[in-house]
């Protein structure tokens, strides 16, 4: 697997865009995913990627972080060429799936799947896509 991108909550994503675009970061368009009741913006700066979220209500999942951490980054998304054989393989080292394997509009619904260890945390897995240039 190779690494696409650090995810970053955010309470509110055009002002961390603002800051982070002061750092010399570009980003592509918010995108409004409602299925999971977050805003997401990719950017990128030298070939690094981030990806903002923020929840779009007080019921997002993210919100939920931000009230007990604050604004931070909370999980490494890695691209899968086998999606499937990577999520038993990390199951047989003792990751949890907490969000089950689902398609995200975010990544033209390519599917992802957000698993847990209690060495490493958060990390989000999603399945080969062509990425969009910045």
């Amino acid at each position: 697997m190779k690494i696409d991108h650090i995810g970053y909550a955010v309470r509110n994503i055009d002002k961390a865009k603002k800051s982070f675009e002061t750092l010399g970061y570009v980003f592509e368009e918010t995108i409004e995913d409602r299925d999971r009741n977050i805003y997401i913006a990719f950017g990128e700066m030298d070939g690094y990627r981030i990806e903002l979220v923020a929840p779009i209500s007080e019921e997002s999942p993210v919100d939920t972080h931000l009230s007990k951490i604050g604004p931070t980054p909370y999980h490494i998304c890695y691209k899968s060429d086998n999606i499937e054989a990577d999520i038993e393989s990390l199951t047989a080292n003792r990751y949890k799936v907490l969000i089950p394997l689902v398609p995200a509009i975010a990544f033209g619904n390519k599917r992802v799947v957000f698993m847990y260890s209690l060495a490493v945390g958060l990390i989000e897995i999603v399945e080969e896509y062509e990425m969009k240039s910045v």
